[in-house]
């Protein structure tokens, strides 16, 4: 049985060098403007009064803080693999964002239990009218962060970083917190003052959501799941209708990071010699990566077809 060896993702590669500096900077914009977002938005929450600029204040500082990480995490996980990480460093990625899920989901318990009881107050009385300077702020945040995660999910779809495409949601949620915290600043100047807090448990529900969605993923990142069979279904007829397979026996592939390693084995006529079944698996190799996305390797495996 011929098995050709491990093929590695070259780091040399201008799209891949390329694609690396673009991430790079688009997750630094991500922290330096999450940052300024989370200090300004914090800052009119005490001078305003406003418990959901407050809320959304928090909001922006876990972006930021996801920001920082992901923003190392690129660091690292964009190196080669090498010797000792044969499948590369992008799982820590995936660690990454467990941990930091995590970490959000037992933060906005917290804030959600303040906001509740912030609700009940509003309606006893004991709440004062937020600033009107909130709903500039909050129309300023909506903005900014419909600007990052634009930015930030085009950059994610081209490098497929689940990190990167996390972030953008993020913004993108924030973005819509910030347009229900103008709303709510605008009602409490009608007389509404329950709406402010009110929205500030919203936006703690809307985190946890988030929260477990990237939870999930980043599990099924760290375990090594399966692709869907609609993907391995793919990969069989492209490597079945390549010239000089007999047969395919074999198909698997798993999520390793951010793209996937696949191992597949095919039968050749037995009278085959060596360097026709070497071509014959190369071009099956060459099939898969230019057809299906995301592909980190390939381990093909070649055997004689015994009627």
């Amino acid at each position: 049985m011929h098995q050709l060896p491990h093929n590695k993702i070259d780091p040399d590669h201008i799209v891949y060098k390329e694609c690396y500096k673009c991430e790079s900077k688009a997750t630094l914009v991500a922290v330096v403007a999450n940052l300024l977002l989370a200090v300004f938005k914090a800052v009119i929450g005490i001078i305003s009064g406003s418990k959901s600029i407050l809320v959304d204040s928090l909001y922006s500082f876990k972006d930021f803080m996801t920001s920082l990480v992901v923003y190392v995490v690129v660091i690292v996980s964009g190196k080669p693999a090498d010797d000792n990480h044969p499948y590369g460093h992008e799982k820590i990625e995936f660690v990454a964002i467990l941990l930091i899920s995590i970490l959000i989901i037992i933060g906005t318990l917290f804030l959600f239990v303040h906001s509740v009881k912030s609700v009940w107050l509003a309606f006893q009385g004991n709440i004062e009218q937020p600033r009107f300077i909130a709903f500039w702020a909050a129309l300023i945040s909506v903005v900014a962060n419909y600007k990052i995660a634009s930015y930030l999910s085009c950059v994610g779809h081209k490098r497929g970083s689940l990190a990167m495409l996390a972030n953008a949601k993020h913004n993108h949620s924030d973005a819509v917190s910030s347009a229900m915290v103008a709303g709510a600043i605008l009602g409490t100047h009608y007389g509404l003052y329950f709406l402010d807090p009110l929205v500030a448990v919203i936006e703690t529900i809307d985190l946890i959501r988030l929260s477990v969605i990237m939870l999930k993923d980043a599990l099924d990142g760290v375990m090594d799941s399966n692709v869907n069979q609609g993907t391995i279904d793919h990969m069989e007829e492209l490597t079945r209708l390549v010239p000089g397979v007999q047969q395919v026996t074999q198909v698997i592939a798993r999520k390793v990071g951010r793209g996937m390693w696949v191992s597949i084995v095919i039968k050749v006529k037995p009278d085959l010699n060596y360097e026709d079944g070497y071509r014959v698996g190369l071009q099956v190799e060459e099939t898969i990566k230019k057809k299906v996305g995301n592909v980190a390797g390939i381990n093909l495996s070649i055997e004689p077809h015994v009627v």
